[in-house]
């Protein structure tokens, strides 16, 4: 099982995040760095089952900025049927 962390104090931006998990779930293209990308691969392209754990996820300081990652994430995990499971710590 693939398990991926990611810790939202240390993340400054998307693109950080993008980086994280291109280097994290073994991409072995350039990632896209957007909101597409990362739908194609959690749903075709990266290695299941997995877990994503989730550190520090402040909804409000990071609403604007991570947002629509953390609501990709959970369509891609109830898509997935227990492929790919958040976990939010």
């Amino acid at each position: 099982m693939l398990i991926l962390s990611f810790d939202f104090r240390q993340l400054a931006d998307r693109d950080a995040f993008y980086d994280q998990l291109a280097q994290q779930s073994h991409c072995p293209f350039p990632f896209g760095n957007n909101l597409d990308a990362l739908w194609d691969w959690l749903t075709g392209g990266m290695a299941l089952p997995a877990e994503i754990h989730l550190r520090h996820v402040d909804k409000r300081h990071h609403h604007d900025t991570f947002a629509p990652v953390l609501a990709l994430l959970e369509e891609a995990a109830q898509s997935l049927e227990g492929e790919l499971r958040l976990i939010v710590d």
